[in-house]
């Protein structure tokens, strides 16, 4: 098992994807893990959770409409999550399953349960997850409290972890008080644990 952490210095632009941090810290995070531990694509699955998404395209696109201001094509298409998990399938070569989870609270304990059952299918080897979120702004921190939810992170932040078929089944930490990694402490915490570091 593998972890690597993106945020909160700027992840490197990704070609197609402006605008937000959401997307180039993805992408760096899996990249981080892949270039270390590179496997067969084709055996391979990718899994993206996040509670609130890319809410900075979301924004940027919302100002505009109400602007009356051209809309950019390239906002729409990376509104959707997977758009990164498409572009990262394709630099790597990635064939298997790709899918998006938004959840409340528990996104290591989603990523974990969703990686078992994908690992149950014999054609898949291996797990690519992947947690994501935005450092609060007025709009999404009122909508983490709407949810009851731990809340934003304190800084843009990507955690990913690829789970191979052989490796112990990792657990995620038990409940613990909100951090300022947010909806993402369970991830940064076992993400720390795997790499031998603390968060």
């Amino acid at each position: 098992m593998i972890a690597a952490t993106s945020g909160p210095e700027a992840a490197p632009p990704v070609a197609g994807f402006v605008e937000s941090a959401f997307n180039p810290l993805v992408h760096q995070a899996v990249e981080r893990c892949l270039r270390a531990r590179p496997g067969d694509g084709s055996r391979t699955a990718m899994v993206l959770a996040s509670t609130m998404g890319d809410a900075a395209t979301l924004d940027l696109g919302s100002r505009r409409l109400v602007a009356g201001q051209v809309h950019n094509p390239l906002l729409f298409m990376q509104s959707t999550a997977n758009a990164i998990l498409g572009q990262l399938s394709r630099d790597f070569a990635i064939t298997g399953p790709l899918l998006c989870l938004s959840t409340v609270a528990d996104l290591a304990g989603e990523l974990l349960a969703t990686a078992e059952l994908l690992l149950d299918d014999e054609e898949l080897d291996r797990v690519v997850l992947v947690g994501v979120e935005l450092a609060g702004t007025e709009r999404t921190t009122a909508a983490y409290r709407n949810l009851r939810s731990p809340g934003p992170p304190a800084t843009d932040q990507a955690v990913a972890l690829v789970v191979d078929r052989n490796d112990p089944h990792p657990r995620p930490p038990s409940d613990a008080p909100a951090t300022e990694h947010g909806t993402l402490r369970g991830l940064v915490e076992l993400a720390a644990r795997i790499q031998g570091t603390s968060p």
